[in-house]
Formats: C-alpha cells, sequence, structure tokens
C-alpha cells in the first residue's frame, strides 16, 4: 500500500519505520559482521559488499578449516552445553512452575502468600549476592564444573518466574470445571490432565518461552560454576581470544547463533503465546 503525502497514516508510518531502522540495525550489523573477514571488518568506511567469510561459523559448529584454529577450541562444546542447559532447565522449570502455580491457585493453606513472595524474591536478588553460596555447595557436592549443575540452577532461577505466571493463568479458569468433573466421578489430577491443562496450553507456552529466554543468555552462574568441561556459548565468547587478538568474526558468528534458536522458538510458539496473553486478560478481567 503506497501512503499519499496527506495521509493521516504517513507520518505513524515513517516513525514506525524508524523504530524498526532503530531495532534491527544491530542485528542487520551483527549478521554482516559474521560474515566479513578480519580485514573486512576493520575496513573504513564499512563495506555493505564483501565475498562473504564463514570461517566464523565454521569455528562456532566445528567445521571446515577453522575448527583447528586456537579460538575455536570448546566452541562446539560450548554450543551443545548451552542447548542442553536451556532445553533441560526450561522443561523442568515449566513442569514445576505449573505445578506449583496449580496448587498455590487453588489450595489455600499456611504460608501460601509467603511463599509466592518468595518465589518472587528469586528473581530480585542480584546473583553476585549468591553465587558464592552456590560455588560452595556445588564444591562440596561434586555439581561444580558439570552440566547437571548448570540445569539444576537454571531450573532454580526460572522456577519462581514460571510459578507466578502459571498462577495467574490458573486464576483465570474457573474452579467449577473441576468441579463438574468430579461430579462426573473424575479425579482431581484427572480433570487437571484433561481439562484444566489444554485450557492454560498458552500459558505454559509463554512461560517456557520466558524461561528459555533467561536460561539461553545466563552468563552469571555460568561464568563461575563451569571452568572448562561445562562451559556455555556466552561464557565461551567472553575469552575468544586467538592469535591475532579478540576474534571478532567468531563472535559475531555466534552472536547470530545465539539469536536464532530464541527467534525460531517464539515464531513456532507465537499463536500460543497471543492466546494464553489474552486468555489471562480475560480470566483476570472475569474475576
Amino acid at each position: 500500500m503506497i501512503l499519499k503525502r496527506n495521509s493521516p497514516f504517513l507520518i505513524p508510518a515513517i516513525v514506525l519505520g524508524i523504530y524498526m531502522i532503530y531495532s534491527l540495525g544491530p542485528i542487520f550489523w551483527l549478521v554482516l559482521s559474521s560474515l566479513k573477514s578480519r580485514q573486512d571488518l576493520f575496513t573504513l568506511p564499512p563495506k555493505l559488499f564483501f565475498t562473504p567469510d564463514l570461517s566464523g561459523y565454521e569455528a562456532v559448529f566445528g567445521i571446515g578449516a577453522a575448527k583447528d584454529s586456537a579460538a575455536a577450541i570448546g566452541l562446539v562444546q560450548s554450543l551443545y552445553n548451552s542447548i542442553i542447559v536451556s532445553i533441560a532447565g526450561t522443561a523442568l522449570a515449566t513442569i514445576l512452575g505449573t505445578l506449583a502455580g496449580y496448587a498455590c491457585s487453588r489450595f489455600r493453606f499456611v504460608g501460601r502468600d509467603d511463599f509466592m513472595f518468595f518465589a518472587l524474591s528469586t528473581r530480585m536478588i542480584p546473583p553476585t549476592a549468591v553465587l558464592v553460596f552456590y560455588h560452595v555447595m556445588f564444591a562440596k557436592m561434586g555439581l561444580s564444573d558439570t552440566v547437571s549443575g548448570l540445569i539444576i540452577v537454571t531450573t532454580f532461577i526460572n522456577l519462581g518466574l514460571a510459578t507466578w505466571i502459571m498462577k495467574g493463568f490458573f486464576d483465570g479458569v474457573p474452579t467449577a470445571v473441576e468441579s463438574i468433573a468430579k461430579v462426573n466421578g473424575y479425579s482431581r489430577f484427572y480433570a487437571f490432565r484433561k481439562f484444566v491443562l489444554p485450557m492454560v496450553r498458552g500459558g505454559i507456552a509463554a512461560t517456557a518461552g520466558f524461561c528459555f529466554i533467561f536460561a539461553w543468555n545466563e552468563f552469571a552462574f555460568s561464568s563461575i560454576l563451569s571452568t572448562t568441561k561445562a562451559k556455555t556459548l556466552p561464557v565461551r565468547l567472553s575469552s575468544a581470544m586467538g592469535s591475532t587478538g579478540i576474534e571478532w568474526t567468531q563472535i559475531c558468528a555466534a552472536g547470530v547463533v545465539l539469536i536464532v534458536p530464541v527467534a525460531i522458538f517464539f515464531y513456532l510458539i507465537r499463536r500460543h503465546i497471543l492466546m494464553g496473553m489474552t486468555f489471562g486478560v480475560l480470566g483476570k478481567a472475569g474475576h
């Protein structure tokens, strides 16, 4: 659609275009930089047309001639660690948060409000305040520099957030759903699994999306609790040094790799997130 000069949508379209350039400009520049050689990367003025160099991606994925370079050592393992920790941590946090959110939404027990405040406060505490505690505890338990230890930390980091989000969605589901199911002879667990969960699948998708972002980008805990074998990709990038100094091409390529899974994940669950957010708003309005 072509906007005329006197169209009322001209100014909003210009503002939206400027915002898109401002938002997507760094990503566009990151992609371009990941395809440049070291010489083209530092050329002034910057080149927009150049011969693509895939050595950065070869180092990240451990293929081609760049896989044997000094700066590429450990990048592939770090990528695997990030994938395993993020998927496992997101799955555990979402499952446990869903169960905890349902319990806090449906049952009245002593200390429920205190528990919810404690769950929320775990997102308020700066990581540096508890890093020493985790480091000492994991060292005594033999979990230092292990993928299992990072999965546990990632799960606990996101568990409070998952609990709060899911409690809000369960609050939007009428308690009559379980009551009708029990009248018809079904157990509470059956009603929860067959009737309640399908009604909040959008909330589960939204919760998993947010947990995955935090798990995928986690740096503070991973940098302290992992030293060699269990390093994740963000931690490994902080020490991307080669024979010629900082390997910016590999850093940019790894940055693109870090962005792509999040973008794909949210694209796949976009409908569930929209449905979940709408359901949550309508549920709260109904109350």
